[in-house]
């Protein structure tokens, strides 16, 4: 009997993709070290109707590990476009922005974590997580 033969032909080579998952993983680390873990970033992956959804997230371990959503991320099986909706703009079909590739991404990304609504919230966060007492040390 002949051994089975490879029909898939050469793979792409991925090691240089740099997925919005990853994109916001990375964010997710900043935040955690920027807090010294008193806040953790977090990324949550799921699907939907063909899409991919993702959400960055920050934790507060030290309040009953409350979450705060910071936006959400939708694309389809291709990397790029992705639309990027803030948790202000949830349910308004006009707050979503559509980025073309990594660059715009990343763009967009910093504009809402630099959001003075994101800036209260983790201001508010760190100072309720300071007030109980109870503050996680950064390993």
């Amino acid at each position: 009997m002949p051994s089975a033969q490879n029909l898939w032909g050469e793979l792409p080579n991925v090691s240089d993709i740099r997925t919005p998952t990853f994109v916001l993983k990375e964010q997710a680390v900043q935040l955690t070290a920027a807090t010294k873990g008193v806040l953790r970033g977090r990324v949550v992956v799921g699907q939907s109707s063909g899409f991919f959804t993702l959400q960055l997230r920050i934790v507060a371990p030290a309040i009953e590990s409350y979450e705060y959503t910071v936006l959400d991320v939708t694309h389809g099986i291709e990397q790029y476009p992705v639309t990027l909706t803030p948790s202000w703009g949830k349910g308004r079909p006009d707050a979503g922005v559509k980025c073309s590739d990594e660059e715009h991404f990343r763009a967009a990304l910093a504009t809402v974590l630099q959001d003075e609504r994101v800036q209260r919230v983790i201001a508010a966060l760190l100072a309720q997580s300071k007030a109980m007492g109870k503050v996680p040390v950064a390993s």
